[in-house]
């Protein structure tokens, strides 16, 4: 069984606890009187280069927070500097600030590009006789969306309107119809998507249809069911 700890202070403080007991028994214990004092002179100089790394540690600690609060400081006011200087630059039309400043001027920006088609478009038949259509797109850069609608008889569809979001609400589907087909684009600037897939919309029973079948019980209002086309 090991009689020292294994730790370097746990081994000072060992020998600091006997120092006085093996100096005044020295021979009584086997040692001489010269090896005690050697003994005693070595845990004293551990003891304090022990103690001196214990101070010089927490003076680096002390050291390293004051780093960070002036760091810290430095980095806030010279951010503020920066964001007076590039305003200086945009207000004065000079891009030549910059280089004087030694700091990169802004990247020019990307172009958005042209508007992708919106997918996943659904409809649902609201009890009000409203048709909600819902799609996934994007919103990014100025873009919209326009919704088209084409009834029985007509050749093609005519925009019902447009809408800075993902969903909008038909509240002027004619009554009587047996179908009617939407279908979303979407727009940036003078750029325009293709169309999405158009969804239809049946009213009424609908032979071989899905089960699922939106009949209302609201006066005046119209059922029916929706199918991609």
């Amino acid at each position: 069984m090991a009689v020292m700890p294994k730790s370097r202070i746990d081994r000072v403080e060992f020998f600091e606890a006997r120092l006085a007991q093996w100096a005044g028994s020295a021979a009584a214990i086997g040692i001489l009187p010269a090896q005690a004092a050697q003994i005693a002179t070595m845990t004293n100089a551990a003891r304090a280069t022990f103690n001196a790394q214990q101070t010089a540690a927490n003076a680096a600690k002390a050291a390293t927070a004051s780093f960070h609060v002036k760091a810290d400081d430095m980095a806030d006011f010279g951010a503020d500097l920066i964001k007076t200087i590039k305003a200086f630059a945009e207000t004065t039309n000079n891009p030549n600030v910059y280089a004087l400043a030694n700091i990169p001027a802004p990247a020019a920006p990307t172009p958005a590009g042209a508007p992708t088609a919106p997918t996943a478009l659904d409809a649902t038949m609201n009890a009000d006789g409203t048709i909600t259509l819902k799609w996934k797109g994007l919103l990014e850069a100025r873009q919209f969306f326009s919704i088209w609608r084409q009834l029985p008889g007509q050749n093609a569809p005519t925009q019902i309107g447009s809408i800075a979001a993902k969903s909008f609400v038909d509240t002027s589907v004619p009554r009587g119809l047996s179908q009617v087909v939407y279908s979303v684009r979407a727009h940036r600037d003078t750029l325009v998507s293709e169309p999405s897939d158009n969804i239809v919309v049946y009213f009424g029973a609908v032979s071989g249809s899905d089960p699922q079948n939106f009949e209302s019980g609201v006066a005046g209002s119209i059922g029916g069911i929706a199918e991609a086309a």
